[in-house]
């Protein structure tokens, strides 16, 4: 079965509503070993989740138009990437942050690999929303 970025976003779009949906319980995330001081900060993480998750399953329905979406969420990815593993490793946020953030940075390098080479255009053109 050919890789299809199409499906990779949707299916990384599902998996940022489960992302969302466990970091509204407090209990669920305790017990994956995740330490969030307060549960005001899961659930606004929750929030940012839950959009970005409709936002790539749209895109996904129409990537070529909405590629500069995916792009930039690439960059999203980066930044938690940068966050968690450290946060995992140093601080007491959870030893589970470091996958976490390591799967964010797999993602994202997907995204920003995967969506020039598949629709033929530049890094440029999704970075400005020039796709046509």
């Amino acid at each position: 079965m050919p890789f299809i970025m199409k499906n990779f976003v949707f299916w990384s779009g599902v998996y940022n509503a489960g992302l969302a949906l466990i970091l509204t319980c407090p209990p669920a995330y305790r017990l994956l070993g995740l330490n969030i001081p307060a549960p005001l900060w899961g659930w606004l993480l929750a929030g940012f989740l839950g959009f970005s998750s409709a936002v790539l399953i749209l895109a996904a329905r129409n990537l070529r138009p909405r590629a500069a979406f995916v792009y930039w969420e690439a960059m999203l990815r980066y930044i938690a990437a940068l966050l968690l593993v450290p946060a995992g490793l140093f601080g007491d946020l959870g030893l589970i942050a470091v996958p976490l953030g390591l799967g964010d940075l797999a993602i994202g390098l997907v995204y920003m690999i995967g969506l020039p080479k598949e629709l033929g255009v530049s890094h440029r053109a999704l970075l400005c929303d020039a796709v046509d």
